[in-house]
């Protein structure tokens, strides 16, 4: 078992009610999973982390207790974590049907100010630039294959590509990832 206070939550609600009222004074919980075979009921893990986020809360650490269950640390989330573009995708959702509580809508907020600077640097190397996204579809082969990649891999090449600082290095990866895209290949290691 892990060190620390533990829950088993079977539904989605009863981990809600425990949040709601425990969120504002524990420091974390250790919320225990039991795995889909055993046929026990158990709050599922993306249930856990949306009804996290309303309350200002986020998930840590995992570890496995026994042969059917295992566990997630969760916790108030701190000021200066950073917030996962999935994670703020939640928490717009849950803003928007009414389930985000006040504690929840407060981290949201104060992420909003404190993280503006790091998700706009993260967001500039995951969308091509539109020089380079014409480039990439002047050639038709490379980008039919581009356009056939999984999302991951599309996206492992784009941050690859965007992420160059000097415009030579930008270039020379455009000329890289066009003959490897010709060619049918994914990026690799870079």
């Amino acid at each position: 078992m892990p060190g620390g206070p533990t829950f088993q939550a079977p539904t989605r609600a009863a981990w809600r009610d425990w949040l709601k009222k425990n969120h504002a004074h524990s420091a974390d919980i250790w919320l225990v999973f039991f795995k889909k075979g055993v046929g026990k009921p158990s709050v599922t893990y993306a249930e856990s982390v949306q009804e996290a986020i309303c309350f200002g809360w986020i998930d840590g650490l995992k570890k496995r207790i026994d042969d059917e269950r295992y566990c997630h640390r969760f916790s108030p989330r701190k000021t200066s974590s950073k917030w996962t573009p999935k994670n703020i995708e939640i928490a717009q959702r849950m803003i928007g049907d009414g389930t985000m509580t006040t504690a929840g809508r407060a981290s949201f907020d104060r992420r909003q100010e404190y993280d503006a600077e790091f998700l706009e640097a993260r967001g500039a190397g995951s969308i091509l630039s539109v020089e380079i996204e014409a480039k990439l579809k002047a050639n038709e082969k490379a980008w039919t294959y581009f356009q056939s990649l999984p999302p991951g891999y599309r996206k492992q090449y784009i941050q690859w590509l965007m992420s160059a600082k000097r415009e030579t290095t930008r270039q020379r990866r455009l000329g890289e990832a066009l003959r490897l895209l010709e060619q049918n290949r994914k990026l690799g290691m870079k």
